[in-house]
């Protein structure tokens, strides 16, 4: 199925502003945070998606429904996922979920 950049674009703001409600839901320094931001770290790194990872997240469900706000992005369009996993990371080390140090990847 192919989409318009327009609509790509509104599917990742969409999918970002659901992932950006659902890390409030998140109690700081918990984790729950800590197994989301290895999520999104090993997605920002690898610049792919793996079921593994996303899987991981089962025992963790508040990290795992902000995930799947991103992971729903992957049916549609594979570089609108790495789109959202880059400013998802950049939400992540802007937020106080976690100390910015661990979103950080080299």
């Amino acid at each position: 199925m192919w989409l318009s950049k327009k609509s790509i674009d509104q599917n990742v703001n969409l999918a970002l502003d659901e992932f950006s409600k659902s890390i409030k839901a998140i109690e700081r320094g918990s984790t729950e945070a800590l197994a989301l931001v290895i999520f999104v770290n090993g997605c920002y790194d690898s610049k792919r998606f793996t079921h593994c990872r996303y899987n991981a997240l089962l025992h963790y469900p508040r990290a795992r429904d902000a995930a799947r706000h991103l992971v729903a992005l992957c049916d549609s369009d594979i570089d609108g996922f790495c789109v959202a996993i880059r400013e998802a990371h950049t939400i992540l080390r802007d937020s106080d979920v976690v100390r910015c140090e661990l979103v950080l990847s080299y």
